[in-house]
């Protein structure tokens, strides 16, 4: 067969399969369920640590019903808006102020919502223990606040509540100015005994959300845990929970456009959990108990992360923080060494020209041209071979019966001319997957 016919046949079949699952493959259907025969990794269950597990029952509500039930305290910066729900201080509304659901509208996005709406997506934190005669803040409990009534990069606030058994519990959270929150979760014992509490952090999304479904783009749970990136797609984590314990790294929900994330206490092991029962859930528990004595008092700290996925966000953050690989929030593909690059070389051009088509084009120039001496060398190696495609026809005929003394035939012709039949595909290949990275730079990133 022509080489150039090959070519253009697996040039062409690319093509086709990436335009068939941009805009015509259809919508992962959440009713089936995925087979997945890998065994996850996981981490003996320590009959110590508390469950994280609780049964509700509840009316589903409208957004706006749901928002307006319980007090509220709000917060606001340049970058979201929304509120924190006094009945179990949990983050359960927020909206980007910045981006809107459709390009030419007006109406922003919102990606966080109380637990009692259909599509429910909310972060909760705080303190469990394995004794069973404390009374401990839950998602039911009512927190009061104290000092600032209003949340902003400026302004903090602080939550209380207390139990009859003198042990108070305190929530210090805090926002920069854009999609951090820090909380500082406190325990004050004035009892004259001694328990142990592990800290935790949920994040509870109620119903699959909508997913593009494109194979090269990883939406679901995601973290990096001692250093391993682990993604797993809701229908794996619907058959099978994973768990995993960690010294460090974050854990959460991503989308195509937003992360949900929540960073534990440094240099304390955890155990980091996946799992689906009637809702979708990510969390983490530290796996050994914190003792507060009698007039102790005992304190964690935890950093959530609801962002859009802007590489300089992110990397901001991963660098600001130190937070391990959370550069890998955005899903840059197994060939992230070339797909970065390739992002901020159009990012690059589009801020030049001011247009992502041309940048587009400036970067697939560039690509050719970067890669011109091996296209020229596959130019002059496809030559070489069409000019022995009359003697390798000949041969053909001679030996149509005896394949062995083809292939010799063969392998002689191409060492008498000094040509290699795979030279022309080793280029083409190296240009082709660049091609593909610059693919998946889009993809990801637009």
């Amino acid at each position: 067969m022509d080489t150039k016919n090959v070519i253009a046949a697996i040039s062409l079949s690319a093509a086709v399969i990436i335009f068939y699952a941009l805009f015509f493959a259809p919508e992962p259907d959440p009713s089936r369920i995925k087979k997945d025969p890998i065994e996850k990794t996981k981490t003996v269950e320590n009959s110590d640590t508390p469950s994280l597990d609780k049964n509700e029952n509840f009316t589903k509500l409208t957004r706006k019903d749901a928002l307006s039930e319980n007090d509220r305290i709000q917060f606001e910066n340049n970058n979201i808006i929304g509120s924190v729900s006094l009945k179990g201080a949990t983050i359960d509304d927020l909206t980007f102020k910045k981006y809107n659901v459709e390009l030419n509208g007006n109406e922003k996005v919102t990606l966080l919502s109380p637990r009692k709406v259909e599509d429910g997506y909310l972060i909760e934190s705080g303190f469990v223990t394995t004794n069973k005669n404390i009374d401990m803040p839950d998602s039911s409990t009512i927190w009061k606040i104290s000092g600032n009534k209003k949340l902003t990069n400026n302004n903090p606030i602080k939550l209380v509540w207390s139990n009859s058994q003198g042990i108070e519990f305190e929530k210090h959270i805090s926002l920069d100015d854009q999609f951090l929150f820090t909380v500082k979760e406190k325990i004050i014992n004035s009892s004259d005994k001694t328990y142990n509490f592990y800290s935790y952090g949920q994040i509870i999304r109620n119903k699959l959300p909508k997913i593009s479904g494109f194979y090269i783009l990883h939406e679901g749970f995601l973290s990096v845990l001692d250093d391993q990136l682990i993604e797993e797609d809701y229908d794996d984590i619907q058959e099978k929970k994973f768990t995993q314990t960690a010294q460090e790294g974050f854990f959460g929900f991503s989308d195509k456009f937003w992360l949900t994330s929540i960073i534990p206490p440094r240099s304390k092991e955890f155990k980091t959990t996946f799992d689906y029962k009637n809702k979708f859930r990510a969390n983490y528990i530290s796996s050994e108990g914190t003792e507060a004595g009698p007039n102790d008092t005992i304190e964690e700290k935890i950093q959530i992360i609801v962002a859009a996925k802007r590489v300089k966000t992110i990397d901001g953050y991963a660098e600001n923080l130190n937070i391990n690989k959370f550069d890998l929030a955005i899903d840059w593909g197994v060939m992230y060494f070339l797909t970065k690059p390739l992002f901020f070389a159009i990012d690059y051009f589009f801020k030049f020209f001011g247009n992502y088509g041309l940048a587009i084009i400036a970067v697939t120039v560039c690509i050719r041209l970067a890669f011109f001496p091996l296209a020229n060398y596959s130019f002059r190696s496809m030559g070489k071979m069409k000019l022995l495609q009359p003697e390798m026809t000949r041969l053909k005929e001679l030996h149509k019966n005896d394949k062995m003394k083809l292939q010799q035939a063969m392998m002689a012709l191409y060492k008498k001319r000094k040509s290699k039949s795979y030279e022309w595909m080793f280029a083409n290949f190296s240009t082709n997957s660049s091609l593909l990275c610059f693919i998946q730079s889009i993809v990801c990133n637009y």
